[in-house]
């Protein structure tokens, strides 16, 4: 995984997934969290970004996607777990399979990275604006989806 630290900062490599199945988007937190985020994880060395996504959904949700197209580039600064976070993350637009199980999941279904519990749930994008999303930037950027790719920068959250 392309992750390190150096002192108190650490820089992370993240890609995450950006699903959408009737007018929701599907989210993930640990069960320490209280907070969700886009479903993904760290990109592993010789690997292709839009692999990552793929490998990482069928790690934790033994699902298979298809990669639509890359959303966003992000350079996102923030701290965590007593860490200063300089982070890279590629955000793709996915697809599960048009049979897949996830898409008629009502309550909150539960995923495993290695050895940690994460809980998946769909949320209504209308109501997006409810729930504690982070980075904060998604809650806005997924409202209504650029057909160009964006690089954001954001510091926060």
């Amino acid at each position: 995984m392309i992750c390190f630290d150096s002192g108190e900062n650490r820089f992370n490599f993240r890609v995450a997934g950006v699903a959408i199945n009737n007018g929701k988007i599907l989210l993930h937190k640990t069960v320490k969290d209280d907070f969700w985020a886009l479903p993904g994880g760290r990109n592993e060395l010789l690997e292709f970004t839009k692999d990552t996504i793929v490998r990482e959904m069928r790690e934790e949700l033994n699902e298979e996607v298809t990669i639509d197209r890359l959303l966003w580039v992000v350079e996102n600064f923030f701290e965590f777990d007593n860490k200063k976070y300089h982070e890279i993350s590629f955000c793709y637009l996915m697809k599960f399979d048009e049979e897949s199980s996830i898409l008629d999941q009502k309550e909150g279904f539960l995923g495993v990275e290695e050895d940690v519990k994460l809980i998946f749930q769909w949320f209504d994008i209308a109501d997006i604006d409810n729930i504690i999303v982070y980075p904060t930037f998604i809650k806005d950027k997924i409202k209504a989806l650029s057909n160009n790719i964006e690089h954001i920068m954001h510091i926060g959250d």
